[in-house]
């Protein structure tokens, strides 16, 4: 009698052991079916590269400075270049804007900064830190100013520190373009071509002669 049973036990697990292979392979050929569907039916989508460039404008520029800004800005914008710009001149930064949706990015402080709504607006605590690093005095100065210096350092090196600019555009009275550079005539403009340098990211000062030539050379503009 116990012989019947565990026969009878033996069978239907033999039959339920096929039913699971069956199964199985019916789910793996469905996959690989689906799989191949998938690769079969995806197309190719061709992106422009994402090249951000920062370029820092401060709002006692010359004009004329600022209009030299602008022209490389849309030169660039136009090689669908995407520039990125501080957003501490509202007007230079409105004009720019109307270019291109996808192309330029303002880099803010904080939300409602200038009354920008822009997406790049939050601090993190990697570019607090480096921020802290290369600013003697940090724990003396407001938070207001801690947090532009922390701006300036994601224009460097993207919104998450993922993403870092091929070079720093932007003008001093000193021509300025390493760190060892920097004067008192470097202005608002000292922090920024500070760190970039320090971090190996080149400065182009368009205040030097050399600046339109190493633009022609790089960019073609």
């Amino acid at each position: 009698m116990f012989d019947d049973i565990f026969e009878l036990d033996k069978i239907n697990i033999d039959e339920i052991n096929n039913l699971d292979d069956n199964n199985q392979y019916k789910q793996n050929k469905s996959y690989n079916d689906n799989k191949r569907q998938f690769f079969k039916n995806k197309k190719e989508v061709i992106e422009d590269a994402y090249v951000p460039v920062a370029i820092y404008v401060d709002r006692n520029f010359p004009p004329e400075v600022k209009t030299s800004l602008y022209n490389i800005a849309s030169k660039l914008i136009n090689k669908k270049i995407t520039v990125r710009v501080n957003g501490d001149d509202k007007e230079f930064c409105e004009r720019l804007a109307s270019l291109s949706d996808s192309h330029v990015e303002i880099y803010i402080p904080w939300k409602g900064f200038n009354d920008f709504e822009s997406k790049h607006r939050w601090n993190t605590q990697t570019s607090k830190h480096i921020a802290q690093l290369h600013f003697p005095g940090w724990d003396k100065i407001p938070d207001t100013v801690k947090a532009l210096l922390a701006r300036n350092v994601r224009m460097i090196f993207g919104d998450r520190n993922n993403s870092i600019a091929l070079c720093v555009i932007t003008w001093s009275k000193d021509g300025a373009s390493r760190a060892t550079e920097i004067t008192k005539d470097t202005g608002y403009s000292s922090f920024i071509i500070k760190v970039a340098s320090i971090y190996g990211f080149p400065v182009i000062n368009i205040a030097k002669q050399s600046a339109g030539n190493i633009l022609e050379k790089n960019f073609g503009i």
